[in-house]
């Protein structure tokens, strides 16, 4: 099935705007923009990647090579997301380069009779070595309430939902991102509908966006689940809006980052090889809708429990905690987002 392009992502270079200018005419407006210019004195663009553009994937299980992180296998899908499994980053590496010595267009691995596409995601990395500053936050997104917080507290205080070194209770939300040729992110929008913005170290991305007022064309009926691949055979009679849906399109180059804003759904494949550093933020300008994501999922984790309220002893701890596991956040009455020390 064939998808209607209707427009691209404007392309601007970051020097030669100001933070009000970016404010006013991308964050408050919620539009997406990739930016130019912003990368050239990282740490990351000068050792992490060849001078040919190629990742220096040795350097990575030289330095931080026993460091335990989450490998999607692209092949398999499980539930609304890729199979998830975990290694370390001396193991991704070593896969990587063994297929690409064998001849192969893209990092995989072998599994009974199956080959599959690997991406190595969310690795914590400015947490794991706070002491290696890769990069500097561009000024446009430095008004980062979720990591400004997490950098002095966990996201949970529960040791139910969540043990002493689990990356999501006692971590943040800048990630790492490495996937060689043909690796790839089902369509979705991003954690808590926050913002996020993705830098390009190394390797080129495409990506296809649907803007929020368009984004039940991609929910069945029930307006529960979502399409999973934009590309795939969907199904007119689950999914009936689907063929109406108008999408944006943008071709990420190495060295550029795009701001992707609240609400925008979007999947996105590595046409080259290619790491690449990802925030996930929050601040005034979309806190709204990260208070409405969580109020709609407060209210569904109620409803899930609803038929044990009277035989148990503490029916708002057990949504709580729900909720928490669910999607992240504890709330209080009248939906204030609280996270204890």
């Amino acid at each position: 099935m064939g998808i209607e392009i209707g427009g691209s992502i404007e392309k601007v270079n970051g020097k030669e705007i100001s933070y009000n200018e970016f404010v006013e005419r991308y964050l408050a407006k919620n539009q997406p923009v990739v930016l130019t210019g912003l990368m050239d004195d990282w740490r990351a663009c000068k050792d992490w990647v060849f001078d040919n553009g190629k990742p220096n994937l040795k350097l990575f299980s030289t330095h931080f090579g026993n460091s335990k992180v989450q490998v999607a296998d692209c092949g398999t899908r499980e539930f609304t997301d890729q199979k998830r499994v975990e290694m370390t980053v001396s193991e991704f590496i070593d896969h990587w380069i063994d297929d690409r010595e064998c001849g192969g267009a893209s990092n995989s691995f072998q599994e009974g009779n199956g080959k599959f596409v690997l991406y190595l995601k969310d690795w914590h990395f400015v947490t794991e070595y706070p002491e290696y500053v890769a990069y500097k936050t561009p000024v446009f997104f430095c008004d980062d309430w979720l990591n400004l917080y997490l950098d002095h507290h966990r996201m949970h205080n529960d040791s139910d939902t969540c043990q002493e070194n689990d990356g999501i209770s006692c971590s943040d939300y800048r990630f790492v991102y490495m996937g060689a040729k043909g690796s790839w992110t089902p369509l979705h929008a991003d954690v808590f509908r926050s913002y996020s913005w993705s830098a390009n170290v190394c390797g080129k991305k495409k990506w296809l966006f649907l803007p929020p007022s368009q984004c039940h064309l991609v929910f069945d009926r029930g307006c529960k689940n979502c399409v999973y691949d934009i590309f795939e055979d969907v199904s007119e009679t689950n999914f009936p809006g689907f063929k109406k849906a108008i999408w944006m399109e943008c071709s990420q180059e190495q060295n550029e980052i795009i701001f992707v804003p609240s609400g925008w759904y979007h999947q996105v494949h590595n046409l080259e090889d290619t790491i690449s550093i990802n925030h996930n933020w929050f601040n005034a300008y979309n806190l709204s809708w990260v208070l409405d994501l969580l109020s709609r999922d407060y209210k569904e984790a109620k409803e899930y429990i609803e038929d044990i309220r009277d035989i148990c002893d503490d029916f708002e701890g057990l949504c709580q905690r729900n909720l928490a596991a669910n999607t992240g956040k504890l709330f209080i009455r009248r939906y204030i987002p609280v996270h204890a020390c």
